[in-house]
């Protein structure tokens, strides 16, 4: 939603924009705030930033052409609108030259709004051409596996919530750039649903308002939490056939996987298929399965109610004491404890 701060010292104008059919849903435009004077905008102006201002033209203390004089110098608002209930076009002049965005005379025209709208939607989608380039950079670094993405999101991070006013609309940008690299990442590999909950990404962390670190702590080490997991489940090869024989075993953890099944599946000598496998991913073909099926193990033991018995079989483990053992070498916990949250901080 765009942020809407109206400033009217008139009732009945005021009652009269409140009441427009436009607000809310309808447009992305909700009116967060409403003040009755120039001094008491001003210093919510400096507070947090808003994507729209409407203010009378007659107002009390510091006056409307003031208001936006401020707020275009000291960079507080793009978007400032005048609005009367009778045209003044020696003041409507003046806030153009100041920088008004719009002005509006009653009666109010609700398809004007819309167009204000409209007009302030592509101004923020442009300027939001960065978080674009982000999220793209960002998903190169998962398509190649690249490491070099733990610094990259530091640096990210550091400059969105420098050059921001406030950790508000840091934050609002930092989330478009997350959202669109964790519907990508899950979007383009419907595997991952077997083994991490895209909703666990959506899941707020712990963020104490107004402070900066926090928010960049979460968004980096969701973002972070996600790249681990993506190449660790899914290591990146230039081999066309080994990459089949990955996705093979990543859609179909709780199917045979032994590796004569696959490899006659897949049309594929099985032991070339052992020995092409460590050269072009530098992980044993036997440890590679046994990790996704842990992998898939602590997605069960999680999301499901089954008994880790039953849970065993399903990965055509039938040695409990055997399961447990590889479960804990993964996550360094027995598969009863893994299943206890309220007792452990578990990593996704």
């Amino acid at each position: 939603m765009y942020k809407v701060m109206l400033v009217f010292d008139n009732y009945e104008l005021l009652s009269d924009v409140q009441n427009l059919h436009i607000w809310g849903d309808i447009s992305d435009f909700e009116i967060v705030k409403v003040v009755r004077d120039g001094n008491s905008a001003y210093k919510e102006m400096k507070k947090q930033k808003y994507d729209l201002i409407i203010t009378e033209i007659y107002i009390t203390g510091i006056d409307s052409l003031q208001l936006l004089r401020r707020a275009k110098s000291e960079g507080l608002c793009d978007h400032i609108v005048l609005c009367s209930e009778r045209s003044n076009f020696d003041y409507a002049r003046h806030g153009i030259i100041l920088g008004a965005f719009d002005y509006f005379v009653k009666p109010f025209d609700i398809n004007q709004f819309y167009s204000m709208f409209s007009r302030i939607k592509n101004e923020v989608y442009a300027n939001g051409a960065s978080e674009i380039l982000y999220a793209e950079e960002l998903l190169a670094y998962f398509e190649n596996r690249d490491k070099g993405i733990y610094e990259y999101i530091d640096e990210m991070l550091s400059k969105i919530y420098s050059y921001n006013g406030d950790s508000f609309s840091a934050d609002r940008e930092v989330q478009q750039i997350y959202k669109t690299v964790i519907n990508q990442i899950f979007a383009e590999n419907e595997w991952l649903d077997l083994y991490i909950s895209q909703e666990d990404f959506y899941v707020p962390g712990i963020i104490k308002e107004g402070d900066c670190n926090s928010y960049k702590m979460h968004y980096r080490n969701k973002l972070q939490d996600l790249f681990e997991e993506y190449s660790i489940l899914f290591p990146n090869t230039h081999n066309e056939k080994i990459k089949e024989v990955i996705l093979y075993i990543l859609f179909n953890p709780e199917s045979d996987l032994k590796q004569k099944t696959i490899a006659n599946n897949l049309y594929i000598n099985s032991s070339y298929l052992s020995t092409v496998f460590s050269a072009h991913t530098d992980i044993r073909f036997v440890d590679y399965l046994t990790m996704v099926k842990m992998k898939r193990a602590g997605w069960l033991l999680r999301k499901t109610e089954l008994k880790i018995t039953e849970i065993a079989l399903r990965l055509d483990y039938r040695d409990m004491g055997y399961f447990s053992r590889l479960f804990k070498k993964l996550y360094k916990l027995t598969p009863s404890e893994y299943r206890m949250p309220e007792n452990y901080t578990f990593e996704i």
